[in-house]
């Protein structure tokens, strides 16, 4: 039994042995005629109706093993004319085809090129941006705001790094420097200030519904005047597109530890809505006493309320204007 099995091992390892030394081997170098015949790597060799083929390695070379016979090999690689060549192959020999590829040109008759703006309310797309950029700036767009709950611009830059609020006020600090070290703009636009006391414009006005990203420049660029030491806040509209719309949005808030209580007093001045009627009086020393001051018991209630809408409409055959606005109010 040792003897028979010891004999079938020695037959197949001939056997092998036979077979392997029976195919052929086809080898060469590609090279690219545009490049002065220097070697063209990572093209294709393929044996034409089989499955055997190879890429050129790194100098050009390739190499193939078949059985004897004859054969077609293609030669190819992308943006080059394929080329064909028969080849006659014989056991245990080794035929050596060199091959030189040029480019191939290409007839089109029509070519479209479409193209889309890149949407910058994406995380992804500001990174990619910040990445490329010349200038040092941070960006954070309507997505990210989205998911951190921020309703307004001026909640929106504190979120980047830097940046800070005064509590109690309007005042953003970038980099420890304040209003007056600071700029603010739209679309690239000087924005005047709603207060005349104030350089900058109070960011919270600018709803997040209506803005596509928020950009803070912290260096001097071509972009922007050089009036600032801080930064500059660059406010990025929406460019609305799609179907219309128009939403109402109402809100209240209620801070329990002051419903019902009688202990925040206040003196009489403007009405919820920021209006007051107010006289100036003969003689301000003997009309504004403070001794006889009354203050009215106000129980606080926050509200607020806003509208926004937009639309799009068909101008000329061609033309096309899309409108988008919102408007809010906040006690």
């Amino acid at each position: 039994m040792k003897f028979n099995l010891k004999f079938l091992f020695i037959t197949l390892f001939i056997c092998t042995i036979s077979i392997a030394q029976n195919k052929g081997t086809i080898s060469g170098v590609l090279t690219d005629k545009e490049t002065n015949n220097q070697a063209l790597p990572f093209a294709n060799v393929l044996v034409k109706g089989t499955n055997t083929s190879a890429n050129t390695d790194i100098d050009g070379k390739y190499s193939l093993s078949v059985n004897p016979g004859n054969y077609i090999i293609i030669f190819s690689f992308v943006g080059y004319e394929s080329v064909e060549k028969p080849v006659t192959v014989k056991a245990n020999e080794t035929i050596t085809v060199n091959q030189i590829l040029s480019s191939g040109s290409f007839t089109l008759k029509d070519v479209v090129v479409k193209s889309s703006a890149v949407n910058r309310q994406k995380e992804s797309a500001l990174l990619l941006e910040q990445k490329n950029a010349v200038d040092i700036k941070q960006s954070i767009g309507a997505q990210e705001l989205s998911k951190k709950g921020v309703s307004d611009v001026a909640n929106a830059v504190i979120k980047t790094t830097g940046i800070t609020k005064q509590e109690g006020t309007n005042n953003i600090f970038v980099r420890g420097l304040g209003d007056r070290y600071n700029s603010t703009t739209m679309n690239g636009l000087p924005i005047p200030s709603n207060d005349p006391e104030k350089k900058n414009i109070n960011l919270d006005i600018f709803s997040t519904d209506i803005i596509e990203y928020v950009s803070i420049d912290k260096v001097y660029n071509g972009k922007f005047f050089g009036d600032f030491a801080g930064g500059n806040v660059d406010i990025v509209s929406k460019d609305y597109k799609g179907n219309g719309f128009f939403k109402v949005d109402f809100e209240s808030k209620v801070n329990t530890n002051a419903i019902g209580e009688n202990n925040f007093t206040l003196q009489k001045g403007p009405n919820a809505f920021g209006f007051s009627k107010a006289s100036i009086p003969n003689n301000p020393l003997t009309e504004y006493n403070y001794s006889s001051l009354q203050f009215d018991k106000k129980t606080p209630i926050g509200g607020s309320i806003g509208i926004s809408g937009g639309d799009s409409y068909n101008v000329g055959e061609q033309g096309k204007i899309n409108i988008f606005g919102t408007a809010s109010f906040t006690n």
